[in-house]
């Protein structure tokens, strides 16, 4: 892939990931980056909803454990944008 192509796939992976996190601000979750021997995903802490994701994986890693992340959530009551909820749409239907 050459720098320009490799350059706007980063930045496209980047996008995705602030839209991601855009939505989980809305649903009020926060998301946390840590360093740590862990992968990611959603969990409990102190009774509210968290995403924690390893710091150390590439934002399309990032992007896709806070897409299975939000994927679990009722998300009816917020604004998704189209293509946001397209993705999160297309991980629910991998699941099943």
């Amino acid at each position: 892939m050459d720098s320009g192509k490799h350059r706007a796939a980063k930045l496209a992976e980047q996008a995705a990931l602030r839209e991601l996190e855009a939505v989980a601000a809305r649903l009020s979750i926060p998301v946390r980056y840590e360093r740590g021997e862990m992968h990611g995903g959603l969990c409990r802490v102190r009774g509210q909803w968290q995403v924690i994701i390893n710091a150390d994986l590439a934002d399309e890693e990032k992007a896709e454990i806070l897409a299975e992340s939000l994927a679990q959530t009722d998300l009816e009551s917020v604004y998704v944008p189209p293509r946001v909820r397209r993705l999160l749409d297309e991980v629910r239907n991998q699941r099943r």
